[in-house]
């Protein structure tokens, strides 16, 4: 085996690790965007549910909420995802 193809070898390795670190750091994210999310989305449904009159400011603020955390979740969605297509072939042969 050639060096080049020794560090070529080791390069592949090196990227599956930090792109799994990566990963873990996205999926640890999402899972806290999910969670603001629910507390969002419930925060909203009961500003609309409830009988108290709120301000107008106050439900674009919550829709406003709700839309950016729907946004986040799908971009880390799109990024987990990538890192998935890229790496899984690389992680299942590590193991």
């Amino acid at each position: 085996m050639t060096v080049e193809a020794q560090w070529a070898g080791a390069a592949h390795a090196a990227d599956a690790l930090q792109a799994a670190y990566f990963r873990k750091l996205l999926a640890d994210e999402r899972t806290q965007v999910a969670g603001d999310l629910l507390r969002s989305r419930a925060q909203l449904r009961h500003c609309l549910e409830s009988e108290y009159v709120v301000g107008l400011r106050t439900m674009a603020r919550a829709r406003m909420q709700v839309r950016e955390l729907e946004t986040r979740q799908r971009e880390l969605d799109r990024l987990i995802s990538a890192l998935d297509r890229r790496f899984s072939a690389l992680w299942s042969r590590e193991r």
